[in-house]
């Protein structure tokens, strides 16, 4: 991106942006696949690096090297995507360990369980009705988030936050759950 390229986002021009678009994106997208390996992944983190280029055009002081600034955003968009990715992962194992294993758990074991079930069910049934559909469409249908957004006509970043607060909620609500989880898992294997 030259300066007479940012210069001319930063004052709105579509075609300017449209260009550096059209000259980066498939860069981009084939750079995040190198950490993400999913490509239609790797395409949500390059759209969303270009929306918000384009939302906060006025406030961007580059240093010259928007090329740079770029693929520096689309790294760090990608690492915490993966960062995000195993920390929904590993709750997942814990919660799939106690939905799909209780009948290894003795009778206290498996009332636990059966509590900590209901209190994820409760959790659930707790969050803001667009919240619960968005989260409900992700985990129990296992759906894609820009398939969410398209279903439901809105923005990917909508649904990232929905999802976000949603296991920020059950994390916080199952801290006492987890750890004792944790520890029968670690003590158990």
């Amino acid at each position: 991106m030259t300066d007479t390229i940012e210069h001319r986002i930063i004052l709105g021009d579509e075609q300017a942006f449209e260009l550096l678009y059209r000259r980066y994106f498939v860069r981009l997208c084939a750079f995040a696949n190198k950490f993400l390996n999913d490509p239609q992944s790797s395409e949500e983190v390059v759209q969303d690096i270009f929306l918000k280029l384009w939302e906060n055009r006025v406030t961007i002081r580059s240093d010259g090297s928007g090329k740079s600034f770029l693929f520096q955003a689309v790294h760090n968009k990608s690492l915490n995507l993966l960062a995000h990715q195993k920390v929904v992962n590993r709750y997942s194992e814990m919660i799939k360990t106690v939905y799909f294993h209780t009948e290894e758990f003795d009778a206290h074991e498996s009332l636990m369980a059966k509590e900590l079930n209901l209190r994820i069910q409760t959790i659930i049934n707790d969050l803001a009705p667009e919240c619960k559909k968005i989260f409900l469409m992700s985990r129990s249908e296992g759906k894609k988030h820009h398939e969410i957004a398209e279903e439901l006509h809105i923005s990917i970043k909508t649904v990232e936050t929905q999802i976000y607060r949603a296991l920020k909620k059950l994390r916080t609500e199952l801290s006492d759950y987890i750890v004792i989880l944790a520890i029968f898992l670690f003590f158990n294997i």
